[in-house]
């Protein structure tokens, strides 16, 4: 059984966690606004939220996605 718990080890260990993929991502903004957009991005990852209105909605696009 050791040899089996060690196998899985060897194969699972290079693999990093979706925290430690998310932190990754949230590392790489470049400033504030960009950090806010990654966790807003994060936290409504498949919510099916894709007609969820932003917060820095432009008007006149009648709260569609803005193209950045």
């Amino acid at each position: 059984m050791t040899a089996f718990k060690q196998f899985l080890h060897k194969i699972f260990s290079g693999l990093e966690t979706q925290e430690e993929l998310d932190e990754d991502y949230l590392a790489q903004a470049v400033d504030t606004c960009d950090l806010e957009r990654r966790i807003h991005e994060l936290e409504h990852r498949g919510a099916g939220c894709d007609d969820f209105p932003l917060h820095a909605a432009i008007p006149g696009l009648h709260s569609r996605r803005a193209s950045w």
